[in-house]
């Protein structure tokens, strides 16, 4: 048990890393924050289906009891997480929550710094904790009570920090949007993760992410294709390290982690995402962000202390 749960932080950790290089890829794919969503999820679906087909018997759903041929087991993993449980509207909600974090969380990291885009995301565990007096997640603590003023400090500084040039307040707000839609988003997928495999999980709510970005970019008209190889590049290492492999961690991690305390290991991301925005983007941080970003921590640190599960 102990090791199991070792072995998620570590999944965790990893994800969060992978993820942090996101917006990396964002600005350089060379296409708007939509279309840079929909390449996203839609250049990873292929993958993340062929890896459900191929799975060993077994791996997969715990919803498939009954013994089956070799074809048709592999051909039920891929439909099998949608039957039973009232898991399809399950996998339906988690793949719109997604598309709107992702839409959102592309055009903050467009508009503001790659440091204040994923911090501000990075509320999710607040956000987690609020819906938790709605009965949606675990009712927050009383710890959670004496962190959610350091949050609004701290969201005030980085807020203040793009007010002060360095940024978009615009784009900040866009990144709160988004924390909202990521942190239903794990609240979903850890409801998902009590019967399913997530590779499976991954697989079904990324097609409905596709197909609900694909109808956004159809009525928009904003089919847009990569200027040049970078570009593409770009996209791919969006698809398959951030998105199938990043996003399928959290999954993974989530397992054995509360959302919560998931949320708190992945605060990783946006000490990474800061780091090379630095260094790779040329973005410097003023002492709005520094103090916006150490009250932003601080708050998380104290709210999900008493929800730990390690």
């Amino acid at each position: 048990m102990v090791q199991s749960t070792i072995w998620a932080v570590v999944a965790l950790a990893v994800s969060a890393i992978l993820m942090g290089l996101g917006p990396v890829f964002v600005r350089f794919s060379g296409v708007s924050p939509d279309a840079s969503a929909f390449w996203r999820v839609a250049l990873s679906a292929p993958l993340l289906g062929a890896v459900v087909f191929l799975m060993p018997a077994g791996s997969s759903s715990r919803s498939l009891d009954r013994p089956i041929t070799p074809l048709s087991n592999r051909v039920g993993r891929l439909a099998g997480v949608l039957t039973g449980r009232g898991d399809a509207g399950l996998m339906i909600l988690a793949g719109l929550l997604f598309a709107g974090d992702l839409v959102t969380c592309h055009m903050a990291i467009e508009m503001t710094t790659v440091g204040n885009a994923i911090l501000l995301n990075n509320l999710a565990p607040v956000i987690i904790g609020l819906l938790g007096l709605f009965g949606v997640a675990r009712k927050p603590g009383v710890m959670f009570w004496c962190g959610v003023p350091f949050a609004i400090i701290g969201g005030y500084f980085l807020f203040r920090a793009s007010d002060a040039g360095a940024g978009s307040m615009q784009g900040d707000a866009f990144a709160v949007l988004a924390a909202f839609f990521y942190a239903g988003y794990l609240i979903v997928i850890a409801r998902l993760r009590r019967h399913h495999n997530a590779t499976s999980i991954m697989f079904w709510s990324t097609l409905t992410t596709v197909v609900a970005l694909g109808i956004m970019m159809a009525i928009k008209g904003n089919f847009v294709l990569p200027p040049d190889i970078t570009g593409w590049l770009s996209l791919l290492a969006l698809a398959v390290l951030v998105h199938a492999l990043g996003q399928g961690l959290v999954s993974v991690g989530l397992k054995r982690v509360d959302e919560a305390t998931g949320s708190m290991i992945l605060l990783l991301q946006p000490f990474v995402a800061s780091i090379l925005g630095a260094v790779i983007l040329g973005e410097m941080l003023n002492q709005w962000h520094i103090m916006g970003s150490g009250s932003v921590i601080v708050a998380l640190l104290i709210a999900t202390r008493r929800r730990r599960t390690l």
